[in-house]
């Protein structure tokens, strides 16, 4: 197949990203720390868990949000994750010069991926004390002791589609606003959503973001166990993408944004121009009642739409990113179908130095394969030494490799058999 295609008017194009992550607040300093392997992945606060689990994760540490959001004074009305997410969006607005003044109003639009933001613990325990006797709750306390006590914008301050709508209220953006909650797949999703938007004329740019975390008590309280390592012994290691040592995965938290927009329109504004969405899919696989079930057919097929809507060969696909957590099951299920369809092309997954914040994952690792590919030097895998046997697939591991084509795919996944993919090429 034909690897080189024409550039068309209406294609939809990258012109900017931005990042906040456990591994720098930056794009730069995050792709930095993913070339030297480093992990942010530490035990959390308390280590041992109410629930009597070791609680392991990754934190962005030292966030102060007066460095990211403008005006200071809506930083009150904006739980950590909006703030993050509201930074993120900047970052990639500042690298595409997109602002009130260089985009027509009703031609911006923002589409953020979500999940459920869960109440900071300063929050509510104080209300939820109102409500105890002798330490225990009693919730017919809390219609009379709990609801005058609480902060009138605390539901404003968690929402999940508050992000997309902070940063369409800085941007002064009139086009379509909208909020995507598919677990893992979220951050593509929303991805997909923009594109579609930019196909159908109804916006020539859109900012998509993604904020999430996994790291709040309450989450960690809820979580699947089965899924998360029990390797409390070197907690910077513990999740292990496709290795044969791998057993579970580690939470973590991030946000990140890329700016999408139709080609004509950039090059118009005279943007530069990081890479054009080449293909893409949103698949779902036969799953059963076990988890992860149905990933492998969602992928294979996802991954054989990307090749037939793009027209390339695999011989001019640079590399996979990942979903890939150090989950038994998934990593193997992913493998299979990439070996299945794509044959020997290499894979990655960041993960292992990041965690896995589900809904926050896919557009965060998606934009270190954008950084790889402009540095010319793809990141390798954190903590892979040796690919298990039931991953039969080339991974990316304790060095950098070398750019050698001009596309590349990022797939993500969730639990329940759905998978979507985007198909990327890189400027040269």
């Amino acid at each position: 197949m034909n690897s080189k295609r024409a550039p068309g008017p209406d294609d939809v194009v990258i012109t900017g990203y931005g990042a906040i992550t456990p591994l720098g607040h930056d794009v730069e300093s995050y792709y930095q720390s993913l070339l030297r392997c480093e992990s942010a992945i530490g035990f959390l606060n308390p280590a041992q868990g109410v629930d009597g689990q070791y609680w392991m994760g990754s934190i962005i540490r030292d966030f102060d949000p007066k460095l990211h959001v403008q005006p200071k004074k809506i930083i009150k009305v904006m739980c950590r994750e909006i703030q993050l997410g509201f930074g993120a969006a900047m970052q990639a607005c500042g690298m595409a010069g997109v602002s009130p003044t260089s985009v027509a109003s009703d031609r911006l639009g923002t589409v953020f991926s979500g999940d459920i933001i869960f109440s900071e613990t300063d929050d509510v325990q104080s209300i939820v004390r109102l409500c105890a006797a002798d330490g225990i709750m009693d919730h017919s306390r809390w219609a009379t002791e709990a609801i005058e006590n609480m902060y009138p914008l605390w539901m404003l301050k968690s929402l999940p589609n508050m992000a997309a709508c902070h940063v369409g209220i800085a941007l002064d953006s009139r086009g379509p606003c909208n909020t995507i909650t598919t677990l893992g797949t979220s951050g593509l999703n929303a991805t997909l959503e923009a594109i579609n938007v930019i196909r159908r004329g109804n916006a020539d740019v859109m900012v998509v973001g993604s904020t999430a975390s996994q790291n709040t008590y309450t989450r960690m309280l809820q979580r699947h166990e089965d899924d998360y390592s029990k390797a409390y012994s070197n907690p910077s290691s513990a999740c292990k993408p496709f290795d044969k040592d791998r057993d579970g995965s580690v939470s973590g938290e991030s946000a990140s944004s890329v700016i999408l927009e139709r080609r004509s329109h950039a090059e118009a504004r005279n943007a530069t121009i990081f890479g054009t969405i080449t293909g893409w899919a949103n698949t779902f696989g036969n799953g059963t009642e076990t988890r992860w079930s149905g990933t492998q057919l969602a992928t294979e097929n996802a991954l054989t739409h990307l090749l037939q809507k793009s027209g390339l060969g695999i011989d001019d696909i640079d590399h996979v990113n990942t979903a890939a957590n150090g989950t038994i099951a998934l990593d193997a299920a992913e493998a299979r179908a990439i070996a299945n369809v794509l044959k020997d092309v290499p894979v990655v997954s960041y993960k292992g130095a990041i965690g896995d914040s589900m809904s926050g994952s896919g557009l965060v690792e998606w934009i270190a394969s954008l950084a790889g590919m402009r540095a010319g030097q793809i990141a390798p895998t954190p903590n892979h030494q040796t690919t298990a046997a039931d991953c039969p697939i080339q991974v990316i591991s304790r060095q950098a490799k070398p750019r050698t084509k001009e596309h590349f795919i990022k797939i993500s996944q969730t639990h329940q058999g759905h998978c979507v993919g985007v198909l990327v090429s890189a400027e040269a």
